[in-house]
């Protein structure tokens, strides 16, 4: 996940009937493409909702691997310690941006889902012939102060080469670390 995802033009509030199409508990079913449901997905969500993850991968139906942490760090320790389970497996992560799409796509994914997906990132990995699907899609992922757009995203926009933004999302995360010493 990165920062912060922009919200909705009108969310449901504490008291108001759900919007057509979302259950009554107010989280949003999960949109999926046509066919059939990815075996161990409905788990590793499950997992995302109760707080025990933030990212899950998920192979022939059985949970391989789960992180927890702020922003793409999760999906990214999973990357490079299990780039070879990510091949033809699931990802279900809480944020899905174009950076956190890099990611996917540079570890082979065959299916991703983030309950929150920007657009950018579902015609990134669209473009990369792997199917997404969100529980709740947004336009971009915003900061945490939500006053533009997640500077992890910044790093990654315009460039369509997975390895390239994956090598720009690793320089930018690391700028990060050197200004916090």
């Amino acid at each position: 996940p990165q920062g912060r995802p922009q919200q909705p033009a009108r969310p449901a509030g504490q008291g108001q009937r759900p919007a057509q199409g979302q259950p009554a508990n107010n989280r949003p079913a999960a949109q999926q493409p046509q066919g059939q449901p990815e075996p161990g997905l409905e788990a590793a969500r499950r997992m995302i909702l109760d707080g025990r993850a933030e990212c899950v991968l998920v192979k022939d139906g059985r949970i391989l691997a789960q992180e927890s942490g702020g922003g793409v760090s999760p999906l990214l320790t999973i990357y490079e310690t299990r780039k070879g389970d990510m091949a033809d497996a699931v990802i279900v992560d809480k944020v899905i941006g174009r950076a956190a799409a890099a990611i996917a796509i540079c570890g082979k994914a065959r299916h991703v889902h983030g309950e929150v997906m920007s657009e950018d990132a579902a015609e990134f990995l669209k473009a990369h012939g792997i199917t997404s699907g969100c529980t709740l899609p947004v336009p971009r992922i915003l900061n945490r102060k939500r006053d533009g757009l997640c500077p992890l995203e910044q790093s990654v926009a315009g460039i369509d080469d997975p390895e390239q933004a994956l090598a720009a999302l690793k320089n930018k995360i690391e700028s990060f670390r050197k200004n916090r010493n």
